[in-house]
């Protein structure tokens, strides 16, 4: 996306918003349902996870469909891609060869429709770069949408023992800011610290803003997630530093206020999270992740089987007290450790280091594109191992978290034409 200092942002966005009507136009009869299906993506989002389920696996199986039909493999050149599959492959056989096969296979059947809808964003849908500019303005909106309905919620009815629900009446309104929003978040940090008069206002606006509502839905990985991954990407494409330092002083202010305002998430934040960090017996994380070493000794090569740990640990770890049992021990790479072993664990790392790679040489490539350039902040905030996770095989977190990745993957369709995507 170039930027020009004199251009207004009003006619950047009515000039992508016509680019995309052209591109659609363009597009064949059959496809354009489909491509106008993933542009409001963010929006479906914003419902619930069966909706949300629906928009990415019809995706998904619809690029599997037109992949057949028109004898196109050329995606499985990726390197990225065969390491999904390789995964994928790895998740079948420990679930097959597990003690609970039938759910732990279904379990691992499914999964896959997340990486496929990656594929589909990048070797299908968001291949015009005009409507991979429009799902970027899709994904901001949907997160400045957020950040309305949480304004919303806080005005009505207020926290609740210092988290946000809506619009679920479930706890994560902070995954979707993290996760869907993180390409656009991320973006507009980048813009907020260049030199762009025309746009660096209302990014840095919307920016302080999001990050407000970050602090008070109360989750305080995804918070942290969303911070670090800004402050990185401030740092790739074209930062004024003196920019750089003022908006990162603003928003510690702004937040400094509201845990003063707050006290509740104050105290969330701080002292509730150290005394949680995962570094003895005492800490509730700590016993939680605990419980995947201690599964993994039962079956090291393949684990116990995909999904299966919320099933097994309890009968597994019931002569270590050390161990509390949750549906999942909290973080991606102990969890593909317990539950598909040391094999699991090695194809799933090179999935993660292949996809983050392959949006790192995109910015490589495109050092000028601001989307290109910050892309591989995405992967490697969502794959970042020393963290607190959800369910790496759950529905919910996967179907924001592959959103977010499909997009940022997808951004290699904007270097140049004559380069192959692989």
């Amino acid at each position: 996306m170039s930027v020009s200092h004199q251009v207004s942002l009003r006619n950047i966005i009515s000039n992508l918003f016509h680019d995309s009507k052209v591109a659609l136009a363009e597009a064949p009869r059959w496809e354009r349902g489909f491509k106008i299906f993933w542009l409001l993506g963010p929006f479906v989002l914003l419902i619930e996870r069966s909706p949300a389920d629906a928009w990415l696996t019809i995706l998904a199986l619809a690029f599997v469909v037109r992949a057949v039909i028109k004898r196109d493999g050329s995606f499985l050149r990726a390197f990225w891609v065969r390491a999904a599959f390789l995964f994928w492959g790895v998740c079948l056989l420990s679930a097959a060869v597990s003690s609970i096969p039938a759910y732990s296979l279904g379990e691992a059947f499914v999964w896959i429709r997340f990486p496929l809808f990656a594929m589909a964003s990048v070797y299908w849908l968001g291949q015009d770069r005009r409507l991979l500019y429009a799902m970027f303005i899709s994904t901001a909106t949907g997160m400045t949408a957020m950040t309305g309905i949480l304004t919303a919620e806080i005005l009505i009815i207020g926290t609740q023992n210092g988290r946000l629900s809506w619009p679920y009446g479930d706890l994560v309104p902070g995954n979707y800011l993290t996760k869907v929003g993180l390409p656009a978040f991320t973006v507009m940090v980048a813009l907020a610290v260049s030199p762009y008069k025309s746009v660096r206002g209302w990014a840095s606006l919307t920016l302080l803003a999001t990050i407000i509502l970050s602090v008070i839905t109360g989750e305080r990985i995804n918070f942290i997630l969303r911070a670090c991954g800004g402050m990185l990407a401030g740092l790739v494409w074209r930062p004024s530093f003196y920019r750089y330092g003022a908006l990162i002083l603003i928003e510690i202010l702004a937040i400094t206020t509201v845990f003063i305002v707050t006290p509740d998430t104050g105290k969330r934040f701080t002292q509730q999270f150290i005394n949680e960090m995962p570094v003895d017996e005492g800490s509730p994380y700590y016993r939680v992740m605990y419980g995947a070493m201690v599964v993994y000794e039962e079956a090291p090569i393949l684990g116990i089987g995909t999904a299966n740990y919320r099933i097994l640990c309890a009968e597994l770890t019931q002569h270590v007290p050390e161990v509390d049992c949750n549906t999942h021990p909290h973080n991606y790479y102990l969890q593909m450790l317990g539950e598909t072993g040391i094999i699991g664990l090695i194809s799933g790392s090179i999935m993660i280091i292949s996809i983050i790679w392959f949006c790192f040489q995109t910015g490589m490539r495109r050092r000028a594109n601001v989307l290109a350039a910050t892309a591989f902040v995405v992967p490697l905030g969502l794959f970042f191992p020393i963290q607190t996770t959800a369910d790496f095989f759950g529905q919910w977190n996967n179907i924001f978290m592959w959103s977010a990745i499909g997009l940022a993957l997808a951004t290699r369709n904007l270097v140049a034409s004559d380069e192959k995507i692989s």
